[in-house]
């Protein structure tokens, strides 16, 4: 059964919404989701999907409301822009997106139900239709989030990244608007990671080299930075600046140039989010401060790690919080690996006219 309002979904036997009260309805139909009017109205894409309206574009794909015309459910189909699809990292990496989404299986995680390639070479994505908004959306409108909703959002995007981990995947990208809010705006009750087109894989997908940072500046950990080998903790990086926004309204380092910004992701530290807010739990900023430590071994040695802190911050779990633990590397400073990073790195600190640290000699 199905709730038109929330569009959650419940048992057979169920009749109403035990959240908002709407009669339950047994299947969804097409109808029932909003969309834009788009020229591609009535293209049936891989024999199965037609479309129905548009709903959004990205910085390479454009998604539209489709219907499965074999189970008359909707789906989203994201469909490579032509321009994009002719270049063969771009079609990779969308490549990447369904494979990786797909091993991880997780119901934080967005659902790839299917993929192919429209009459024009353009390859697509069918994903399960979402119903709610970005976080990004969220922060645009709204500027913060306060607690009670900030931390379940939270530990939902900690709890899939932990399981992409798991399966031997990196995002790379965690940001605000990867982060989707299932449920009326505003008022969410379950969250998705999106996005995984720039994930880095176990077995190394090679689709960067040196030279290529990879992931959005503002979100960007040091180890992206100067382009060395990117794991696990870069996603804890990600989040905990993500966490930063929500709690402050604002990024820890805001109208920059991007070299600069750079430079500041790579060498200054996160400022307290007390030093913008008083009202801030100390718990809360230490837990931010935490993940998002220049050198990789003093944040969160795993996203489990991150996401047990945040409960504890919920009251759900008991125990000190880590993010309390003194520094495995003091001063907390990011040391680069490659001869390439380092050549980097060395950019960067005379870019902001700050002294070299140790690790130059």
């Amino acid at each position: 059964m199905f709730c038109v309002r929330c569009h959650r979904d419940y048992e057979d036997d169920a009749i109403f919404c035990a959240y908002d009260g709407e009669r339950l309805v047994p299947q969804p139909h097409i109808g029932f989701f909003k969309s834009k009017p788009t020229r591609q109205v009535g293209v049936i894409l891989g024999d199965r999907y037609a479309v129905k309206g548009y709903l959004g574009k990205g910085s390479m794909a454009r998604v539209y409301l489709a219907e499965d015309v074999q189970t008359n459910q909707a789906v989203a189909i994201k469909v490579l822009d032509m321009h994009s699809s002719r270049g063969i990292r771009a079609r990779e990496r969308f490549i990447l997106e369904s494979r990786a989404a797909n091993r991880i299986g997780h119901p934080n995680i967005v659902a790839i139900r299917d993929f192919g390639e429209r009459h024009d070479g353009a390859p697509f994505i069918v994903m399960e239709h979402l119903f709610g908004e970005s976080l990004g959306d969220l922060l645009r409108r709204d500027g913060r989030v306060p607690a009670d909703m900030a931390l379940p959002i939270l530990a939902q995007v900690a709890s899939g990244l932990a399981a992409a981990h798991r399966a031997g995947i990196v995002h790379r990208d965690v940001k605000p608007d990867n982060l989707f809010l299932v449920g009326e705006p505003g008022d969410p009750y379950g969250v998705k990671i999106l996005d995984f087109g720039l994930a880095k894989l176990s077995e190394e997908s090679g689709f960067t080299s040196s030279g290529v940072a990879v992931g959005t500046l503002e979100y960007m950990s040091p180890e992206q930075v100067v382009t060395d080998g990117s794991d696990h903790r870069s996603d804890v990086y990600g989040l905990g600046v993500v966490m930063f926004r929500m709690f402050t309204g604002r990024l820890p380092f805001e109208d920059k140039a991007d070299t600069e910004l750079l430079a500041h992701q790579l060498i200054v530290p996160v400022p307290p989010a007390s030093k913008l807010d008083t009202s801030i739990d100390p718990d809360i900023e230490k837990v931010i401060l935490k993940a998002t430590r220049k050198h990789p071994e003093n944040r969160y040695p795993s996203m489990e790690e991150l996401y047990d802190d945040i409960e504890r911050l919920m009251g759900e779990r008991r125990g000190q919080l880590t993010a309390a633990e003194p520094f495995a590397h003091d001063p907390d400073v990011y040391v680069p690996h490659s001869a390439f990073a380092k050549h980097a790195a060395k950019f960067f600190y005379r870019k902001l006219g700050v002294d070299l640290p140790a690790w130059e000699g």
